[in-house]
């Protein structure tokens, strides 16, 4: 089963067959009840996947690694935000690439259950200063509360989906999370302290967190961003971070759908 399992996980084509079956069900079940825990070999940072989608996310992250690059940063990062962390395999490559469990970060997302394995692998892998917090930025609310949509692939979910993706409503359910204003907790656990990589895959949020929380693009060097091409442009994301003081630095990938770029504070 471990084995099929994999093999799923690496096939686009299979997951497609496998998840048009329904078979995605039983795998994911397997998964839950015996997870695949890998240790990756240069730093022994520990990670592990209890989804099919999640096996497919940890080739693309740690096998094929083409989403991310550290090779135009600074070596010296040492704070981050993972806005976005679904089951927390940025902290985990980010630690692995830096070779550190000393770094000091937040980690954000609206999914509960994968904010589970998020707390998973900051507790395994001993960083001590790192958070994870469940709920949406970018987002005001009187009561607090936003509506957050879990979609039936984990690293799907959104603030912001489609009325063409809503018409599919087996594939959504909405639920209410908490709204968390990233600069306070920031100062809350870090004080003062900028924030060296600001990492964001919001599913098409970004926007709406770059326009209400100004005070803590303040305090970033340096943004490692996916953009949703049908939820904004790139030339509409790149004029929104020149006026507030980045420029581009490089894009990292591209396809029809997305995107990833890296942007660095331009003083």
């Amino acid at each position: 089963m471990r084995k099929l399992i994999l093999r799923l996980a690496g096939s686009e084509t299979l997951r497609k067959t496998v998840k048009f079956l329904r078979l995605h069900l039983l795998a994911n079940w397997w998964l839950h009840c015996f997870p695949v825990v890998k240790v990756l070999p240069a730093s022994g940072i520990r990670y592990r996947a209890r989804r099919v989608e999640s096996l497919g996310l940890s080739v693309e992250m740690f096998d094929v690694s083409y989403l991310y690059s550290l090779s135009d940063l600074r070596s010296n990062i040492s704070t981050f935000a993972d806005l976005g962390c679904n089951v927390g395999y940025f902290t985990c490559w980010l630690c692995d690439r830096l070779n550190s469990r000393q770094v000091k970060g937040l980690m954000v997302d609206g999914n509960a259950e994968a904010i589970e394995d998020a707390r998973w692998h900051v507790k395994v892998n001993n960083l001590r200063d790192v958070h994870v917090l469940h709920g949406l930025v970018g987002v005001e609310s009187k009561s607090g509360h936003a509506n957050f949509f879990l979609h039936a692939s984990n690293v799907c979910s959104t603030a912001a989906p489609s009325d063409k993706e809503l018409e599919k409503s087996n594939t959504w359910t909405r639920v209410q999370v908490p709204c968390v204003n990233l600069e306070e907790n920031w100062q809350s656990h870090f004080g003062n302290m900028p924030c060296d990589l600001l990492k964001m895959d919001i599913e098409g949020s970004e926007m709406d967190f770059f326009r209400n929380e100004p005070l803590f693009l303040q305090r970033t060097k340096a943004i490692l961003i996916e953009w949703h091409k049908c939820r904004v442009t790139f030339p509409e994301l790149e004029a929104l971070l020149s006026e507030r003081g980045f420029m581009l630095k490089k894009i990292l990938y591209e396809c029809d759908a997305a995107g990833t770029a890296l942007f660095v504070r331009a003083n």
